[in-house]
């Protein structure tokens, strides 16, 4: 096993689990403000995906056809704007194989590709945005993406711009061209 494999898979194990606890999400709940990282209550989900507490902030992870969208949230689960934000995702597949992803701005969000038949099982999110470090572990994944939890992604950039797929018709965040449906 390389190195930086044993490191990651060591990350992965080590990441504080008191960061964020992972929260059960029924669209359209009321919102409500944080005390502490961790709490264990149920959290709007605006974007169909697993939504985690990060400090003040919460973090939402969206899968959808090979990619992930990481979407910065307020303590009323607003989505905030992402223009100077970065971040990288350290991601670990069901297989037990380890990678990194840079977290690139793309419109309202952060996107990266997945790697090509990953399954993926857990993410480590790291975000740096308005001046704040925040981090989250998401967890139990591929359980997520069997339930049918992620946003089915039927539009999609014909240039195939990293996140560029979308539940609903629109334009490309990254080149301005309109979205076509999947086939």
């Amino acid at each position: 096993m390389k190195t930086s494999s044993v490191l990651a898979a060591a990350l992965l194990l080590a990441a504080p689990l008191t960061a964020a606890a992972q929260h059960s999400h029924t669209p359209g709940t009321a919102a409500h403000g944080h005390k502490a990282a961790g709490e264990t209550h149920a959290h709007a989900s605006p974007h169909g995906g697993v939504v985690r507490t990060a400090g003040q902030y919460h973090l939402e992870l969206v899968q959808q056809a090979g990619q992930l969208q990481v979407y910065l949230l307020d303590g009323n689960e607003k989505t905030l704007p992402v223009t100077r934000a970065t971040g990288t995702a350290l991601l670990l597949s069901a297989a037990g194989k380890t990678s990194s992803v840079k977290l690139l701005p793309t419109g309202n969000h952060l996107g990266a590709t997945v790697p090509a038949g990953f399954t993926l099982r857990t993410a480590i999110v790291s975000v740096k945005a308005n001046g704040n470090s925040l981090s989250a572990r998401f967890e139990k994944l591929e359980a997520a993406a069997k339930a049918g939890k992620s946003v089915s992604a039927a539009y999609a950039c014909p240039m195939s711009c990293p996140g560029s797929v979308s539940a609903k018709p629109g334009s490309c965040p990254k080149c301005g061209m309109a979205l076509v449906k999947k086939s």
